[in-house]
């Protein structure tokens, strides 16, 4: 009957009965699961979910012990503090003991000037009379002159303890304070991280590691297989490759699937493999065939593993 239809040129054109059918290749869909683990060794405290579970971004996964991230946040919360009281230290001179220990020994320096001074009026007025000798006036001149001198060295001191320290050495203790900001906020966020979180949302695939074991960047604890991360997988001959393109659309089925399911290809293989074992058959087992992956357009509730049977339209176009 078929042929009878087909050989009417206008229904034969209208009815998917005429002509060849599309070539159909058997895959089968693989998930892009994420492995969500510890950016540093840690023991693992708690695991909050279990396989099967759904999971929503920022859910929490599990929780790994944090003693030692605490430890060093509290550590690198002093070094800021003292590189803070450096930086202000620094800036306001020296310490008011200091400051006061000078201002003590001036008004001390002052008081033996006076004496001094008190002492060469004597000398003069004895001299005059020729009670004391040149020598012993001279003396106390000398001793006049060291003691003003002692004064002015204490004053300079006391200005350059009132100073703030040098512009390249506070530029350099601000800067170990920045250097400290940094280790601190990078040690918070360390210690951030010893509670795991979903960054996608997901369904839980399988549980790696239980609570009392070391989980770090090589020992994930959770397998999540994210919504949409799954792609169709399926190998083609050689003589079928100038059908398929990069970006092309393709129909498929599969059991539970809707009946326009379709699926868009996102990887050609450069050279050929043999038949692998997951679909092997002892017809196809000897042949070279190219493995062609699809990303499904929708949702269409795939689940890794599941078989599905691909299309293959000719001149390199999804049909409609």
């Amino acid at each position: 009957m078929a042929a009878l239809v087909c050989s009417v040129p206008i229904l034969g054109a209208l009815l998917a009965l005429c002509g060849p059918e599309a070539p159909t290749a058997i895959g089968y869909v693989e998930g892009d699961h994420v492995r969500i683990a510890p950016i540093e060794p840690a023991r693992i405290e708690e695991v909050a979910v279990r396989r099967g579970d759904r999971v929503s971004v920022g859910q929490r996964i599990a929780t790994l012990e944090r003693r030692d991230a605490e430890i060093a946040l509290r550590q690198a919360e002093a070094a800021v503090a003292a590189a803070r009281s450096r930086v202000e230290d620094l800036k306001q001179g020296a310490r008011p003991e200091e400051i006061q220990r000078l201002e003590a020994q001036i008004r001390s320096a002052r008081a033996r000037v006076d004496q001094l001074e008190r002492e060469r009026a004597r000398q003069e007025a004895l001299f005059a009379r020729g009670d004391v000798s040149a020598a012993r006036l001279e003396e106390i001149e000398t001793e006049l002159e060291v003691a003003r001198a002692g004064v002015a060295e204490l004053e300079a001191s006391l200005a350059v303890a009132r100073l703030p320290a040098r512009a390249d050495q506070i530029e350099a203790a601000e800067a170990a304070l920045e250097e400290a900001i940094a280790a601190r906020d990078a040690a918070a966020w360390r210690l951030s991280q010893r509670v795991l979180v979903a960054e996608r949302a997901g369904v839980v695939a399988d549980i790696l590691r239980h609570a009392g074991e070391l989980g770090g960047p090589d020992a994930p604890v959770v397998s999540v297989l994210p919504d949409g991360a799954v792609r169709l997988v399926f190998f083609v001959r050689q003589d079928l490759l100038p059908r398929l393109a990069l970006g092309q659309d393709l129909d498929f089925t599969c059991d539970g699937c809707p009946s326009q399911a379709k699926a868009t290809i996102s990887y050609i293989a450069s050279g050929p493999e043999f038949t692998p074992p997951v679909i092997y058959s002892r017809k196809e087992r000897q042949k070279l065939v190219f493995r062609i992956e699809a990303r499904p357009v929708a949702d269409f509730g795939l689940k890794p593993g599941q078989i599905v049977d691909v299309q293959l339209h000719d001149g390199g176009h999804g049909s409609d």
